[in-house]
């Protein structure tokens, strides 16, 4: 598998097909083996490229991910796609992976033909400052089945998991953050063998979570001019399913569909819809894919 050196960060990546790109970026605790079921069929239509990001596996970087922000996450992608010179790109994001590739479409709409946010965890829309009481609470009065859903994935999942991190449990910081973001107790272990090892191997970048995101709302979301599709599981936690109606409604050229059978991983949980959808947009089909 190839790597490419972007600003001193190593990146590798897996590659499949001919024709206009298609940039996968995978979000937390996966890499690069998040889009084993899109490699196929997408490779059949378009030259398929999925990376690992920053400090998933197999990329050897060090440190204690302080410096795996959004920003800069955005800043690899840009430089992936300049240093392998095949932009504009179609480009589809998961997660944290989702919000970077948001970011990168609002600052360099030229590197972007279109653009796929699958359950993009872009929080700052619904409190830009989520250090602020006030906005927090404001969300509760506007959203107050969204609220405590973001609450519980707080106090139950991102808290816990950081504590096991630090403590070098690794599997257990892996279950609350997969249980936590499914908003399903028991949802890593019922997930297949190859898919809990490839969450396992990334467990730390579960540490990413502790950086500050930056401002991302309406108006910056309004800065992105590609046509958009943007993809939440029909059953995923209403804090995610709300960001995802916020991206719809605030991004210019955009429509959002709902996958079946799916909650926080759709293109691993229903990738026979998420397939077939996704392919159909990136084909020129308008909506509804």
């Amino acid at each position: 598998m190839p790597s490419i050196d972007v600003g001193g960060v190593n990146l590798y990546y897996e590659e499949k097909g001919t024709g206009r790109p298609v940039v996968f970026v995978h979000g937390i605790p996966t890499d690069y083996r998040a889009w084993a079921a899109q490699v196929g069929p997408f490779s059949r239509a378009q030259r398929m490229v999925a990376l690992s990001r920053r400090y998933a596996a197999p990329n050897p970087r060090q440190g204690d991910l302080a410096d795996s922000t959004v920003g800069n996450n955005a800043a690899d992608l840009k430089g992936f796609i300049e240093k392998l010179a095949i932009g504009p790109v179609d480009l589809v994001g998961h997660s944290y992976g989702g919000f970077a590739a948001a970011y990168l479409a609002a600052d360099h709409p030229d590197l972007v033909h279109s653009l796929v946010l699958v359950e993009p965890a872009v929080s700052t829309l619904l409190v830009a400052n989520q250090k602020s009481a006030g906005q927090l609470l404001g969300l509760l009065f506007r959203s107050p089945s969204v609220a405590l859903a973001a609450r519980r994935f707080q106090s139950r999942s991102l808290v816990p998991s950081l504590k096991a991190l630090d403590a070098g449990d690794l599997g257990k910081a892996v279950e609350l953050n997969v249980d936590g973001v499914q908003d399903w107790p028991g949802a890593y272990r019922g997930m297949p063998d190859q898919t809990r090892k490839m969450m396992l191997d990334n467990a730390r970048t579960i540490a990413e979570l502790r950086t500050e995101f930056p401002r991302f709302t309406a108006t910056e979301a309004l800065r992105i001019s590609a046509r958009t599709l943007i993809l939440n599981g029909e059953s995923t936690s209403p804090w995610l399913r709300k960001i995802g109606k916020l991206l719809a409604a605030a991004v210019p050229k955009a429509g959002a569909i709902s996958v079946p059978m799916a909650r926080h991983f759709p293109h691993m949980e229903n990738p026979e819809f998420f397939n077939e959808k996704v392919l159909a947009f990136l084909g020129g089909a308008t909506w509804p894919v």
